[in-house]
């Protein structure tokens, strides 16, 4: 029996050596678990141990551990499963720490309420420390229970620390539109009342609600050039205050959010969204879509952008449209074609950016579906769509597919969508304009000109069916038929005010340059078989010295005159004016004054004298030569007078003689006849005209007796007077245009590294100050490409037959794709003609 009794003595004492040597192993085991973190892991190895060793001992408790375990869960947005392990924390008796985490929880799973009871009734057991006791009114504002608030820190505000008084009594203020009250209470905070609170945002956000935007911006560092980060930065609640302070005053900040290595995604995404609006209430749609496009799709804070993508897109795609951006038309409306059922108007829209970018292949197929639709909504809706109306749709499209298929050339697929478009309605507008193009194609000018005409009369506004019209009676050399074209069906295209055309001869464009290197090279591009250009070349061929500094040259004078004489001899009486007044005044104009020259020059005058006698013009030649000959009005008198005593509008040959002879320099001789004129006649516009035309045209008396003039042409619709107000421009147009020109010999062997230097200095000469240097170099491609599409071409014209020649083996496919610039094709196709059938 003592045997026995020893035995059982001697057992406790070995079960509790062994727990002691397995307390301390396993304790140790415990704590490299947790130094690593490893929290589930630690709470296996807790649940194994028990099992072994019911009494086992250990520090930390499984409670805390449970607390750490749920720390690092919320860490990784895990909120279920913390959840779950604060509440195994509380099960195992911890208070406090454990409550706030809890209720942080349960918050982030949307559960105010059962958060707010939660740290109620710990708050009421006195389980929060002072630390966490403002966790329960934080909920309690959160809930909109001010009262209550109120009633704890008045009642109960031993269990609040100081700074924590200060921020409920601040946000009170708020509540109640006290922010200077709640300023003052918020600067009275030292430290963070909870973990991850920052006072300064509070004294930011209170500064905002002041309207005290200078100092929230110094606090945000957004007004600060330093060198180091910047104080938004430093925390995502200060980025999003920063973002609100842009949003209201468009202060951008210095260093942008994107530039931080960690980036809070929910600012950068509040930032895109406001900037987004900021560009839609500009009215800059096509950047707002932009933004848009670079945001995640279907964003969880931001749900509503999903609703205004459809919008927001239509109208970005024809901003883009509208200022000659159609690729980003076709980027904003393909996908809302894709997304959305079907929309005919977007469809159109969409054609017509697919044929500007000349996605002629996207443009088959999203025509290939319209023609579906409307076949699948012909059969829906049979009331909307009778026949007649159905039909002619149809052929409508077919003749657009048929566009489509010549420009990826496939022109028998093209020839059959025609013919196809011709079964269903003959009639069409559209199947007779395709039907002329064809005719025009085979040089059937007749046949296409009937159907070409009809089409239109009918409503046809394809760009190709105008243009070809025009081309047909150009073809045909009939000149009034195609200005009355031009008149009839002009404005459904954008070709408006359709005004008598202004003509100058070449031999005069020539002259007027007032420069022999720009003459010489004038005359030699044109045609031999014009007398008075063959006169002008006659003269740059006897040219005996490069010019000298005033731009005259050394001349032939026997050689030009034996040529001229025989040019002379085979013309006309009438034919030799202006071979005569265009010798005379190249001499004038470019020649040396060396020994001959005066009488070269008064020997075509007195042969201009002895034509005056049967044509009446060469008298007007003869003086429109004095005029620019002569430095004084003195020498005039006689000629003038006695010219004008015969004239029964003296007024109107005056200012006719003037208007002439202004081309050919700053002519004055004629100022005291003008002026004469002017006080029998102050209301003729003509005249007027005239003597604005001795004015430098910069002069302000240029400007004022121009314009005074053109009001009365206007008002009297004086035709005569209006064109030569006309004529006048066009002429101050191309004096200007030259006046920026440089030298023509720096266009010889002229290579593309020069060419930039070249326009630049081109384009100062045209703009000078009127715009700044970045502005210059913003539009500079956009103004080299303007500028080399017009630049005079001094290059013989030896290929001018071939194209000629290129014009009469029309082909399907010229007949199809539009002749002119791609700038004018993507104003051809008018949506009114298709959309007055939808």
């Amino acid at each position: 029996m003592v045997k026995n009794q020893s035995k059982q003595h001697s057992q406790p004492q070995v079960s509790s050596t062994e727990t002691k040597v397995a307390e301390n192993s396993f304790q140790k085991q415990l704590q490299e678990l947790l130094n690593q973190k490893k929290y589930r892991q630690a709470l296996e190895e807790i649940k194994k141990n028990q099992r072994l060793h019911p009494n086992i001992e250990f520090t930390p408790l499984e409670s805390e551990i449970w607390l750490l375990r749920g720390q690092q869960e919320f860490q990784k947005q895990d909120f279920k499963q913390a959840e779950k392990s604060f509440a195994r924390a509380l099960e195992f008796g911890l208070v406090g720490e454990v409550h706030y985490w809890q209720a942080r929880c349960l918050l982030e799973l949307k559960q105010l309420d059962t958060a707010l009871k939660l740290l109620k009734n710990a708050f009421e057991a006195g389980h929060l420390p002072k630390e966490y006791s403002i966790s329960y009114p934080k909920l309690l504002l959160l809930r909109g229970d001010t009262a209550t608030v109120e009633q704890l820190i008045q009642e109960q505000s031993k269990r609040f620390s100081a700074n924590q008084l200060h921020w409920v009594r601040g946000v009170l203020a708020l509540k109640k539109g006290q922010p200077e009250t709640a300023l003052t209470s918020f600067q009275k905070i030292k430290r963070a009342v909870t973990d991850g609170d920052l006072p300064i945002a509070w004294i930011v956000y209170t500064q905002q609600v002041n309207g005290n935007w200078d100092a929230a911006a110094s606090l945000l560092g957004l007004k600060s050039l330093s060198y180091g980060q910047p104080k938004y930065l430093e925390h995502p609640i200060l980025e999003r205050l920063a973002i609100f302070q842009q949003g209201k005053t468009a202060q951008k900040p210095f260093q942008s959010i994107n530039s931080r290595a960690t980036v809070d995604k929910n600012s950068q995404e509040a930032l895109a969204v406001l900037r987004m609006l900021q560009l839609i209430d500009q009215d800059n749609h096509q950047d707002a879509a932009h933004l848009l496009l670079r945001m995640e799709r279907r964003s969880p804070h931001f749900p509503e952008l999903e609703s205004l993508r459809p919008l927001l897109f239509t109208l970005a795609g024809q901003q883009a449209l509208n200022q000659g951006e159609p690729s980003c038309a076709e980027l904003f409306w393909q996908p809302l074609l894709t997304e959305q059922p079907f929309n005919p108007q977007l469809a159109i829209n969409l054609l017509e950016v697919f044929d500007a970018n000349d996605h002629d292949q996207e443009r088959s197929r999203l025509l290939t579906r319209f023609l579906k639709w409307l076949e699948q909504e012909a059969k829906r809706k049979p009331q909307e769509w009778p026949a007649q109306r159905l039909k002619a749709t149809q052929a409508h499209l077919h003749c657009w597919m048929a566009d489509a298929y010549m420009a990826i050339d496939r022109s028998r697929a093209a020839l059959g969508s025609v013919q196809q478009a011709e079964r269903i309605c003959p009639t069409s507008p559209e199947v007779l304009g395709r039907k002329g193009l064809i005719e025009a194609g085979e040089a059937n000018y007749d046949e296409a000109i009937a159907l070409l005409t009809q089409a239109m009369e009918n409503g046809c506004r394809y760009g190709e069916v105008y243009g070809m019209l025009l081309h047909c009676w150009k073809r045909l050399n009939n000149k009034q038929a195609f200005n009355e074209a031009r008149r009839k069906f002009g404005k459904h295209f954008g070709d408006v005010n359709i005004e008598p055309e202004i003509e100058t001869l070449p031999w005069v464009d020539a002259l007027s340059t007032l420069s022999y290197p720009l003459f010489s090279r004038f005359v030699e591009a044109e045609d031999p078989k014009d007398p008075a250009i063959r006169a002008c070349q006659i003269f740059v061929n006897s040219v005996q010295s490069p010019p000298n500094s005033g731009g005259r040259v050394s001349l032939d004078q026997k050689a030009a005159a034996q040529v001229w004489e025989t040019i002379l001899q085979r013309l006309a009486g009438k034919e030799q004016i202006s071979v005569l007044q265009a010798i005379a005044l190249s001499i004038q104009l470019f020649a040396k004054r060396e020994k001959g020259i005066a009488a070269l020059i008064s020997q075509y005058q007195q042969k201009l004298i002895n034509l005056s006698i049967e044509y009446p013009e060469a008298r007007v030649a003869n003086l429109v030569i004095l005029a620019v000959k002569e430095n004084s009005p003195k020498k005039l008198e006689i000629p003038v007078r006695s010219y004008l005593d015969t004239m029964p509008q003296p007024g109107n040959a005056i200012a006719n003689i003037q208007l002439q002879a202004r081309r050919f320099g700053e002519i004055t001789t004629l100022v005291p006849f003008l002026d004469e004129a002017l006080r029998r006649e102050p209301q003729n516009p003509l005249l007027l005209l005239a003597r604005a035309t001795t004015y430098h045209i910069d002069h302000p008396n240029y400007e004022q007796l121009k314009q005074q003039g053109f009001e009365l042409a206007r008002r009297l619709q004086d035709a005569k007077a209006l064109q030569a107000f006309r004529e006048e421009q066009v002429f101050v147009n191309d004096r200007e245009t030259q006046s920026a020109m440089p030298d023509p010999e720096r266009f010889d062997n002229l290579d593309m590294s020069d060419m930039d230097d070249l326009l630049e200095e081109m384009m100062k000469e045209l703009f000078g100050d009127k715009m700044s240097q970045a502005d210059f170099q913003r539009m500079l491609p956009d103004l080299r490409k303007k500028m080399l599409n017009t630049m005079p071409d001094f290059a013989d014209d030896e290929d001018e037959d071939e194209h000629e020649d290129e014009e009469d083996g029309i082909d399907l496919d010229f007949l199809f794709r539009n002749s002119s610039s791609p700038s004018k094709k993507r104003k051809t196709r008018k949506k009114a003609g298709f959309q007055e059938l939808l």
